[in-house]
């Protein structure tokens, strides 16, 4: 789980594994490599979101009153982290899923090794 950022790693740790027991047995690929391709999706489902929070909040017009320092922006970054991870548990956007059913049909088994 190296390659995995935290809110893929979150993510993984706390969704359920029925949705991806039941996939298992028709995707005809082994446990261990599904579990890794159900990681990578997972992850992305969550960068993904994080993108779109950044997205965002560029949206958000700061005042110029006070000046913001570099302990702030980094705090309010690992804010959105954490909500990143967060939407990514609970809002069953279902992004992680739909990928994971598309790619563990199409990929052999093979390219997990």
């Amino acid at each position: 789980m190296d390659t995995l950022s935290a809110a893929g790693t979150y993510h993984l740790n706390n969704s359920s594994s029925s949705r991806l027991e039941s996939t298992l047995g028709r995707s005809g690929i082994s446990s261990s490599e599904a579990l890794k391709l159900k990681e990578a999706c997972d992850d992305f489902e969550a960068i993904f979101i994080k993108q779109m929070l950044d997205s965002m909040k560029k949206t958000i017009n700061r005042s110029e009153l006070t000046k913001r320092n570099m302990g702030e922006e980094l705090f309010e970054d690992m804010l959105y982290d954490e909500y990143a991870k967060k939407m990514s548990d609970t809002a069953d956007l279902g992004i992680g899923d739909m990928m994971f059913k598309q790619l563990s049909r199409q990929l052999p088994s093979d390219i997990f090794s």
